[in-house]
């Protein structure tokens, strides 16, 4: 009867132990998403009213399942020789230029690759093996979500703060625009 006791003692502490090593990398992820994604459609929704994306669009949309998944491969080797690019430039040491190379070829690569999987999302979920890979992966961050969200909310909530009394980051961002408003008045004033 101990044992159990023990057993179930054990487990919960081991699952508590593995909550807490995988949190903060669940919590990046989680945060990293939510912008880079949330940017990225914002991004392409502005850009997408152009006739050339619209065009683009439609004929990915058209693509058969299996001649678009090569199509993901492109943003893939342009971010690659992105990196490419800036280990030679680092090893020049040119190390400004390198960091804003691998930004910037990274963004790139993954608003490229939201446009291209927004386009190619129902042909790709005709693929069976991409559809049950495409719903675990869904399941599995619906349940890091669950998990990260409370945190997430009270972060926010926090950052933010209220009207009435807002946050520190909220106040000094405050402070910085009407720095910056000032400074533009006065050198409008002074020209």
């Amino acid at each position: 009867m101990r044992r159990r006791g023990v057993t179930r003692w054990m487990g919960t502490v081991m699952s508590k132990g593995i909550d807490l090593l995988l949190f903060m990398p669940a919590l990046l992820l989680v945060l990293s998403e939510q912008v880079l994604w949330g940017g990225s459609r914002a991004l392409l929704r502005g850009i997408g009213g152009l006739a050339a994306v619209r065009a683009a669009h439609l004929w990915l949309r058209l693509l058969p399942p299996y001649a678009a998944l090569p199509v993901f491969l492109v943003p893939d080797l342009f971010s690659h020789a992105s990196d490419l690019w800036a280990a030679v430039l680092l090893t020049r040491g040119h190390v400004i230029a390198a960091s804003c190379l691998v930004v910037l070829g990274k963004g790139v690569a993954t608003v490229v690759l939201v446009w291209l999987y927004q386009a190619c999302e129902p042909a790709l979920l005709r693929v069976a093996w991409f559809a049950r890979l495409h719903h675990a992966v869904g399941a599995v961050q619906a349940r890091v979500l669950a998990r990260v969200r409370p945190w997430w909310c009270a972060l926010r909530r926090r950052l933010r703060g209220t009207e009435a009394a807002p946050g520190r980051v909220a106040r000094r961002f405050r402070r910085w625009r009407e720095r910056l408003a000032a400074r533009v008045v006065w050198t409008r004033a002074r020209s």
